[in-house]
């Protein structure tokens, strides 16, 4: 096994942990508008403020959307070298 192997299969293995934790917080992004009430924040009814549901779905939209294109593109990143790391096993061992 080559050292540029091992170093794209590390390449490989960060960077789709990279784009895990991308999804993970994709996947968490929370839609609740809230207001402030008594020095605490508590959540709008949906019958009181459908302007404010409506501001914070695009916003949480617009935030997950973010997350997703960063994890794809890290996701695509990992899959590049894992092709790579393939082709330089590949070609070393039809040297050999």
């Amino acid at each position: 096994m080559t050292i540029a192997t091992v170093i794209c299969s590390l390449g490989a293995f960060l960077s789709g942990v990279i784009a895990a934790c991308y999804w993970y917080m994709a996947s968490k992004v929370m839609v609740m508008p809230m207001w402030e009430q008594g020095g605490q924040l508590v959540p709008i009814p949906l019958e009181q403020g459908r302007s404010e549901w409506l501001h914070a779905v695009y916003l949480g939209s617009h935030k997950a959307g973010k997350l997703n294109k960063t994890a794809a593109i890290w996701t695509a990143v990992s899959v590049s070298l894992s092709g790579i790391a393939s082709l330089i096993s590949s070609f070393a061992t039809k040297c050999v």
